[in-house]
């Protein structure tokens, strides 16, 4: 099946092109950077943007769990 999107014509500008691997992990260990990058890049380079959203809910979920698991050993 086709994907929805191709049907659909790109901006002027727009790129199909990822998130360099650096960005990448900047939007995985500081979400809020990944945020950042995302309402930076959503118009221009609507892929690049939803990587650095995913990886920094990703990464924003992984600190979480990781925090519960730290308050939960440590007995606080």
């Amino acid at each position: 099946m086709n994907d929805l999107n191709e049907n659909f014509p790109k901006g002027p500008n727009q790129s199909n092109e990822d998130l360099h691997i650096g960005l990448k992990i900047l939007s995985f260990c500081i979400p809020l950077a990944g945020a950042i990058i995302y309402f930076v890049k959503k118009d221009n380079e609507p892929v690049a943007a939803k990587s650095a959203c995913n990886l920094a809910l990703i990464g924003l979920g992984v600190n979480v769990a990781l925090t519960i698991v730290r308050l939960m050993t440590t007995g606080s």
